[in-house]
C-alpha cells in the first residue's frame, strides 16, 4: 500500500527461513509501541484466516503516530487512538445512557483530549486546538473490527466496516461522548462556543469484502491508511487482502529495525499513573 524510505535506509535482512520463530529471534526484534515484535504477533498478522488481537491493532496505530508526529507521512493534525479507548469509549456510554443529564466523563478521557494517552507515542496535541481528525479501530461484539474517522471540525464519524454493515449502537458511543471530551479539553475561553450535540454518523460503501470472515482487523487497519493518506478504497480487496496483511507485518518489522523508533522506545518512562488493564477481546 506504501512506504517510505528515511534519508539513511538500510535494507532490511530478512534471515534465510520459512520458519518464523528461526526468524524472529534475531536479537534485533525490538517492541513497536506497546507490543513486542515476534514470531506470535508475526505469524497471527501473516497467516490468513487468523483473527487480529487488541496488540496487533495497537502496534499499528502506534506506527501511525509515529510515522504523522515525525512528519513521514505529511498529513497532519490528526490522532490515532488504541484499543483501551474504544473499550473505554464502550464502557463510558453504558454510563451515560443510564444518567445522560448527570453524566460527567470519566478522568482519563480529557488525557487522550490533551495527547497525553496513549502513552506509547504520546503527541501532547490537543483536540480541536491541534488536531482535526481521529482514527479509532473498533470491535463489535467482541467478533469483528472496524474503524472511524471523527472530523472534530465538521462533526461527523465517517465508518470503515468491510462488511458493509451498519453498527448504529456502537458507532453512537463515539458520537455521543467524543465531543463531550473535545469540549472538556478546551480552554475557558474556547470552551464555551463549543457544545456537545450528537455528531454525525455516515458509512463509506462497501461491498463483497471479507469473505473469509477474519480479515477484518487488517482492513481496518488499511481503511485507516487509505482515509488518512486520501487513496481510494477499492485499492484493499479480497484478491490482495492476503499481500496487505504481509505489508503489515513489513512495516512492524521495519519499525523495530528502525533506528529513530529504537531510540524514541528506549526514551519512553513508564507514567507514574497506570491506566487500566486493556481488555483482551477474541
Amino acid at each position: 500500500m506504501t512506504s517510505f524510505r528515511p534519508e539513511i535506509f538500510k535494507t532490511p535482512f530478512l534471515t534465510d527461513s520459512d520458519d518464523l520463530e528461526v526468524c524472529c529471534k534475531a536479537k534485533d526484534y525490538k517492541l513497536t509501541g506497546p507490543s513486542t515484535f515476534d514470531a506470535e504477533l508475526a505469524s497471527r498478522i501473516i497467516w490468513p484466516n487468523i483473527w487480529l488481537k487488541n496488540f496487533d491493532m495497537d502496534a499499528m496505530m502506534y506506527l501511525f503516530r509515529e510515522r504523522t508526529a515525525l512528519h513521514r507521512w505529511r498529513p497532519d493534525r490528526v490522532a490515532f487512538m488504541n484499543c483501551m479507548f474504544s473499550n473505554q469509549i464502550i464502557t463510558a456510554y453504558g454510563k451515560f445512557d443510564g444518567n445522560r443529564r448527570g453524566y460527567k466523563i470519566d478522568d482519563n478521557f480529557p488525557e487522550y483530549g490533551r495527547g497525553e494517552l496513549p502513552y506509547h507515542g504520546s503527541t501532547g496535541s490537543v483536540w480541536s486546538v491541534d488536531v482535526d481528525r481521529l482514527y479509532i479501530p473498533i470491535c463489535v461484539n467482541q467478533i469483528h473490527w472496524i474503524s472511524i474517522c471523527v472530523n472534530i471540525v465538521n462533526r461527523t464519524v465517517d465508518v470503515f466496516d468491510c462488511a458493509g454493515k451498519k453498527n448504529n449502537r456502537v458507532v453512537e458511543d463515539f458520537a455521543v461522548l467524543i465531543p463531550r471530551i473535545v469540549k472538556a479539553v478546551q480552554s475557558p475561553e474556547r470552551k464555551k462556543y463549543f457544545n456537545v450535540k450528537q455528531y454525525t454518523v455516515s458509512y463509506v460503501l462497501m461491498r463483497g469484502l471479507n469473505m473469509s470472515g477474519n480479515d477484518c482487523g487488517a482492513y481496518s487497519l488499511k481503511f485507516i491508511e487509505c482515509h488518512l493518506l486520501g487513496l481510494v478504497f477499492s485499492l484493499v480487496n479480497d484478491k490482495n487482502i492476503k499481500e496487505a496483511r504481509h505489508k503489515i507485518v513489513y512495516d512492524l518489522w521495519e519499525a523495530a529495525n528502525d533506528a529513530v523508533l529504537q531510540f524514541r522506545m528506549s526514551t519512553f518512562k513508564s507514567p507514574k499513573r497506570a491506566p487500566v488493564k486493556p481488555v483482551e477481546l477474541g
